[in-house]
């Protein structure tokens, strides 16, 4: 098996604290264990960066609260990743403190109530039930936060995307932005024939298509007035393909299909041509700075390692 070396590439994101989600309870099914004492998990040391300690009851730890579960077989090979980003991640960490950045305890509350307003449930329930404490995971969150704003100040905001640039990207991908015969739609999704039935009589009756998408439709674009965007012969399942022959302000009859049953209205139609510039500038902009950021990353976290002194164990791992 090769044991992956540290890379020299982590994407910006949040690196460990939010996986929580994705968590199981831990295997209660694990065989005897051996005859002689084990050595404290708290002794073990797996990795050191700049002299400080990762043991291997911190990594343990970590590795639970990450929500990592991966096959027996590959256990170790994706223990040692996970290592390696640890060490990153108190590499940074290290960083962000050398720099002065702070996070305030109401920016983490903040964090906080977005997650639990997000998952509509009890976060510390949630994360009792998968044995991880709410200060550890907490903890987490406030490394998550800082290791952001490290690289958000020493990365992404020195990443700029000049208007030449995303000109020739324009001229060079020309055939990105070729763009199909379009359609935009709304539609109305009940579960039943019957309800569609119903929904159909309203329409007939001179009800607004939005309003009544917004009272009695079941999908997610409800809020919207059932407004499904543009989109092109393809690009949604076949039972949709009805509106391509439809005229403008039409709708359609009740269409079955494994959603439910469907009303649509063609709002509006876009022939085959090339897109503007002027509209795509936009995405190429957050195209471009993309790539430029994730440039820059690797370029700033291979000098970061190049002046921290690490060592890594991986053969502890399995202790």
């Amino acid at each position: 098996m090769n044991i992956p070396r540290l890379t020299t590439y982590l994407a910006p994101a949040l690196l460990l604290g939010l996986l929580f989600f994705s968590c199981k309870k831990k295997d209660e099914t694990a065989g005897p264990q051996r005859a002689e004492a084990p050595v404290s998990a708290n002794l073990v040391v797996v990795a050191t960066v700049n002299g400080d300690p990762i043991t291997l009851a911190e990594f343990q730890e970590r590795f639970i609260r990450s929500g990592s579960k991966p096959e027996r077989e590959a256990e170790l090979e994706v223990k040692a990743e996970f290592l390696n980003r640890l060490v990153e991640r108190k590499m940074m960490l290290r960083e962000a403190q050398r720099k002065r950045i702070k996070v305030g305890l109401p920016e983490i509350n903040k964090k906080i109530e977005a997650l639990r307003a997000e998952y509509g449930k009890d976060i510390k329930d949630m994360l009792a039930s998968q044995g991880v404490e709410f200060e550890k995971w907490k903890s987490d969150i406030w490394e998550d936060v800082m290791i952001e704003r490290l690289i958000s100040r020493e990365v992404n905001r020195r990443v700029a995307v000049a208007s030449h640039d995303v000109r020739r990207y324009y001229q060079e991908h020309a055939t990105e932005f070729e763009k199909p015969d379009q359609v935009r739609v709304r539609q109305i999704v009940v579960a039943t024939e019957e309800e569609a039935r119903r929904v159909a009589e309203l329409l007939q009756a001179g009800n607004d298509f939005a309003a009544v998408a917004k009272e009695k439709s079941t999908a997610p674009e409800a809020e919207s007035g059932g407004d499904l965007g543009y989109f092109a012969m393809g690009d949604m399942p076949a039972e949709f393909n009805v509106v391509f022959g439809m005229q403008k302000g039409g709708v359609s009859g009740i269409v079955k299909s494994p959603y439910g049953f469907h009303l649509f209205k063609l709002e509006e139609t876009r022939r085959a041509g090339r897109i503007g510039l002027d509209e795509a500038y936009k995405d190429i902009v957050e195209k471009l700075r993309r790539e430029k950021e994730d440039a820059r990353y690797k370029l700033w976290l291979k000098e970061l390692r190049s002046r921290t002194k690490f060592e890594v164990n991986y053969s502890r791992l399995g202790q």
